[in-house]
């Protein structure tokens, strides 16, 4: 399994498996970011007079006495914590039941008495106000982890295609190059590629020569349809019905905006739906869809997942059995999956908008009817 793959699935079940304490530490944040502005959270703390304590800590625990009863503070074991201000002139009392009251450092007024919310949600926040540390340490800690791992994850798959798109611009001129060498030879091409025709249905597809044998090439590059409720490009191969047998197809993947694929469309109908065994390079695997209404119908695919090169030949088996399809790429991928109906109907070429892909060999055998070709 390739590692972008593998990077894709594990930031997939990451954040599947750590939603909850992620969304608990995500809201409770948001509302920590506002204690300081919303006195629901964390009351608003006021200002005394003067900078120096004129008090004693046993005239602030009086004044909360005396002028606060339904708090029901008798003792300092009533008080979580003191907070003394002297910049502000103020001491803050948390008491344990949280409740805060604020006291004048300078004459001893009880300024306000009001419930604070903040500590309650930091321990939500932590993760400690379920089983203490047990949560904190064993549940909330590595899910703040997590969360780092999934911004590291996050990062590589928006970095790598973005890195990519750029090395893809500074070898454009490459990939011209290597589009014209497989155009080249015009008219040996005109005649050698008599062997191997096919009809468009959707998309720019040219016939060319490589190393003498006759090629198809579709070109994402010489395409400028807008979009269409047909909306991958297909070529069928004229005077084949296909049932039951062997297809075979060599594929070269030369370039591609988003990533590389090469298919062999079967069971195509007058209205242009068919199944259609594909590899791309993107998921590095071999599929099985169904084309339908307009829309693409994932069937099944297969586990394995290879990096193929690019602009190398490799080799592409679709065999049909009744219902049951068997869809093989360089001898080592491979897929096996029963249709929903029996195949009967025309064969052909399969790839994406952006992709420059290019077919030769193109072979049926034993139970396809091919037509002479003129």
């Amino acid at each position: 399994m390739s590692f972008n793959v593998l990077n894709r699935k594990a930031h997939h079940w990451v954040s599947f498996a750590l939603a909850a304490p992620l969304l608990v530490i995500i809201c409770t944040g948001v509302l920590l970011q506002m204690k300081k502005h919303w006195a629901w959270v964390q009351p608003v703390e006021h200002r005394g007079t003067g900078t120096v304590p004129a008090i004693t800590l046993d005239q602030v625990l009086a004044s909360i006495i005396a002028g606060a009863p339904e708090l029901g503070v008798t003792s300092w074991s009533d008080v979580d914590r003191l907070d003394v201000r002297p910049g502000r002139g103020v001491a803050k009392v948390t008491l344990k039941n949280r409740w805060e009251v604020q006291v004048d450092l300078g004459t001893g007024r009880l300024m306000q008495t009001a419930y604070r919310r903040s500590d309650l949600i930091e321990s939500i926040h932590d993760g400690s106000i379920f089983l203490g540390d047990w949560t904190k340490l064993g549940l909330f800690l590595p899910a703040g982890v997590a969360l780092l791992f999934l911004w590291v994850t996050g990062m590589w798959m928006v970095w790598v295609p973005f890195i990519g798109k750029r090395r893809r611009h500074k070898m454009a001129h490459r990939r011209a190059a290597v589009v014209a060498l497989l155009l080249g030879g015009a008219a040996v091409a005109a005649v050698a590629a008599q062997s191997l025709k096919v009809v468009p249905v959707l998309g720019h597809w040219e016939h060319s020569t490589d190393k003498g044998e006759p090629v198809v090439i579709a070109d994402a590059t010489k395409w400028r349809a807008e979009a269409s409720p047909v909306g991958f490009p297909l070529a069928t191969v004229p005077g084949v019905s296909f049932s039951n047998g062997t297809l075979r197809v060599k594929f070269k993947l030369i370039a591609g905006e988003g990533d590389q694929i090469a298919g062999l469309a079967f069971n195509v109908t007058p209205k242009h739906e068919y199944f259609f065994a594909r590899y791309n390079t993107k998921d590095g695997n071999v599929a099985i869809w169904q084309f339908v209404n307009g829309e693409r119908v994932r069937l099944t695919e297969g586990k394995e997942h290879v990096q193929l090169p690019l602009n190398t030949w490799h080799d592409l088996e679709v065999t049909v059995s009744g219902r049951r399809v068997t869809a093989v790429v360089n001898g080592k991928l491979r897929l096996t999956h029963e249709l929903p109906v029996a195949v009967q109907g025309g064969v052909g070429f399969w790839t994406k908008r952006e992709s420059v892909t290019a077919f030769k060999a193109f072979s049926v055998d034993p139970k396809g009817t091919p037509t002479p070709q003129r």
